[in-house]
């Protein structure tokens, strides 16, 4: 019984580790951290064509 919760606990650490580093844009949470001065604006657009 131990080594299946030892087994499910580093799959889900293994799954969401790379959820969070293939999903998460890393750049735009560090942006959000700086001080007000120093943030760059991010503007979303749709493309026309």
């Amino acid at each position: 019984m131990r080594k299946i919760a030892i087994g499910v606990s580093a799959w889900l650490a293994l799954v969401t580790i790379a959820h969070v580093s293939m999903n998460v844009n890393w750049a735009i949470v560090l942006n959000d951290r700086l001080p007000l001065d120093k943030r760059k604006l991010n503007v979303a657009y749709i493309p026309v064509t």
